[in-house]
């Protein structure tokens, strides 16, 4: 699969609490937050879903855009070679059992990005087919799990006039020792067995900063940095787990 001052909340050892619900929609600003969406979206997860899933306010034209993209995003990401058995069993039981029986649309525009590639493992370079998407379709995506995160759990933070930067490290990276040390310096978090997890540090000085590391399915991981300011300089420049293609 490939994708062409600290400000620290409540937390239970090195696990991040929810603080203040905001009653204004996340994406817009707008006071009509009248509808509730899920961050990430709540078809990731196979059922029984959690019991603790993040939901943010949300105006209904906002809301209306998303159905669509959540749908080819579960495709995608489900789609990864060494995705865990939950997101296996999602892309299974769901995606090839429902979404693209109902949209043959997807299914058609997901085979357009099908191709041969190789991908770097443990055990050295592997040819296998590889879905590939245009990078700009999701990173609309990141940047709303970022904004429903920042919401949730620093509501005081006015994001609305932060740069937001997607990037991709390999699919594999949670299994080098460089992407466990850069995160076990992050705030970590997960929602789901297998499913979902995050880690992340937000800074407060000379303006804003923030880095949030996103892992789906145990494989295919993102990273979206965003701010303001000259503390968004440094984050930026600093390293991060990063790699090549997948």
């Amino acid at each position: 699969m490939v994708f062409r001052n600290l400000t620290n909340p409540t937390a239970h050892g090195n696990c991040l609490v929810m603080q203040h619900k905001i009653t204004w929609c996340y994406l817009c600003g707008s006071p009509d937050g009248t509808t509730s969406d899920h961050v990430p979206p709540q078809n990731l997860f196979p059922e029984p879903r959690p019991t603790n899933l993040i939901t943010v306010p949300c105006c209904r034209p906002c809301n209306k855009k998303l159905s669509n993209l959540d749908e080819q995003f579960r495709a995608f990401i489900a789609s990864a070679v060494n995705a865990s058995e939950r997101g296996n069993g999602i892309m299974r039981n769901k995606v090839f059992a429902r979404s693209f029986k109902r949209s043959p649309a997807l299914k058609k525009q997901m085979a357009k990005g099908v191709l041969l590639g190789t991908i770097m493992t443990q055990q050295g370079s592997t040819m296998v087919p590889l879905i590939t998407v245009d990078r700009e379709v999701f990173n609309p995506f990141f940047i709303r799990v970022t904004k429903g995160f920042l919401a949730t759990f620093y509501h005081e933070i006015n994001y609305f006039g932060h740069t937001f930067v997607v990037s991709q490290p390999s699919q594999f990276s949670a299994e080098h020792l460089l992407f466990k040390t850069a995160t076990s310096q992050l705030t970590a978090n997960e929602r789901g067995d297998g499913v979902f997890r995050f880690w992340h540090r937000v800074e407060q000085k000379d303006g804003c900063a923030g880095l949030w590391i996103y892992q789906f399915y145990d494989a295919a991981t993102f990273i979206v940095r965003h701010g303001t300011g000259k503390a968004s300089e440094s984050l930026f420049r600093d390293s991060a787990p990063e790699g090549g293609g997948i």
